[in-house]
């Protein structure tokens, strides 16, 4: 239930048509880029409900909206306003990380029909698996937890009460101490919170949860384009310089193998602030990138943008009427949402 005083706040301007008359203002030359990760249902999931962006029916209202009040850029287009190019006005870029099969069953179809191209950005080693991502694995042990008190000792002392909090609070703050930069031994993490949820992980073989080469290339033939993300998606300030170079070379030729053309634009695993550094920069141009995106917020404005430091926004989690107040604000202002 979104009950949040920002939605509140977009609720509020929505009623009172201020997000109409925002709407109709003059619109500044900026670039939004929006971004997604699956798309679904996240109440009948059993891994990580916090990493679906919309619903289908979600998906197709906001495509439909924001096709409709402003200019949905390429990533060619979104790259030459790095050096003050582009069209007036605000411009919108629609991405999605990981690679989920629910980006070719569910949004593909709706970017198609549009005529619409959305980034995708793919980690490597998923491509085609039913491997279970890290954020996926803990969310999975935690709602299968046979205890309600989690008690985890790496990468520092934490206790987590399920019956206090309840399960989805807890994943979300088990999946941010994982985040930290402390955290470095991914089998030691999942171990503990195994013993300390008195579960496992998925036993056997579970269904494909990635797309599949054949599906990318489809979709790279209709016109959507491609980007790493990395090719075991690690949080890359926990690596050493080295390590960092190459998850994003292997990346990078995995993908032009497959695809058959030049891919020289990344998206950070997680994208905060702390999960990205001056090496992965550096590592990234030593590869041979053209630009990387990060996912902390903000809008970006030609001739001003860092090529290594593309500012994205989350789409998750908020209703209609707050993605149209904060479009709206990002296009009039050039200030980063609320």
């Amino acid at each position: 239930m979104r009950t949040g005083k920002h939605e509140w706040v977009a609720r509020a301007c929505a009623y009172t048509r201020l997000t109409w008359l925002l709407e109709r203002m003059p619109q500044r030359q900026v670039l939004i880029i929006l971004n997604y990760h699956r798309i679904g249902d996240a109440a009948h999931t059993p891994y990580d409900p916090g990493v679906f962006s919309a619903t289908a029916e979600e998906f197709a209202a906001q495509i439909a909206y924001i096709k409709n009040r402003f200019h949905i850029a390429t990533l060619e287009e979104s790259l030459a306003m790095i050096d003050g190019g582009g069209p007036p006005g605000a411009s919108v870029l629609i991405t999605f990380d990981d690679g989920y099969i629910d980006n070719y069953s569910l949004a593909f179809p709706v970017l198609r029909s549009h005529g619409l191209q959305a980034v995708f950005f793919l980690t490597t080693a998923f491509v085609g698996t039913g491997h279970l991502p890290w954020w996926d694995t803990v969310a999975y042990i935690v709602k299968q937890s046979r205890t309600n008190l989690i008690r985890l000792r790496y990468p520092e002392p934490a206790t987590f009460d399920l019956e206090q909090i309840g399960v989805s609070q807890a994943t979300m703050q088990i999946l941010r101490l994982y985040k930290k930069t402390s955290m470095k031994d991914h089998e030691r993490f999942c171990g503990e919170l195994e013993a300390a949820c008195k579960t496992s992980r998925p036993q056997g073989d579970i269904e494909r949860c990635f797309m599949n080469w054949e599906e990318v290339r489809e979709m790279h033939r209709a016109g959507m384009a491609f980007g790493s993300h990395t090719h075991t998606h690690p949080i890359l300030t926990t690596l050493a310089a080295q390590q960092q170079q190459t998850e994003f070379g292997i990346s990078r030729a995995i993908l032009e193998h497959e695809l058959g053309t030049r891919i020289d634009v990344l998206a950070y695993p997680v994208g905060a602030r702390h999960a990205f550094s001056a090496e992965s920069i550096l590592g990234l141009k030593n590869t041979g990138y053209r630009a990387a995106f990060s996912f902390y917020g903000g809008v970006n404005c030609p001739g001003k943008m860092q090529p290594f430091d593309m500012r994205r926004n989350d789409v998750g989690h908020q209703s209609y009427s707050r993605l149209r107040l904060q479009t709206a604000i990002g296009a009039l202002t050039a200030a980063r949402w609320f």
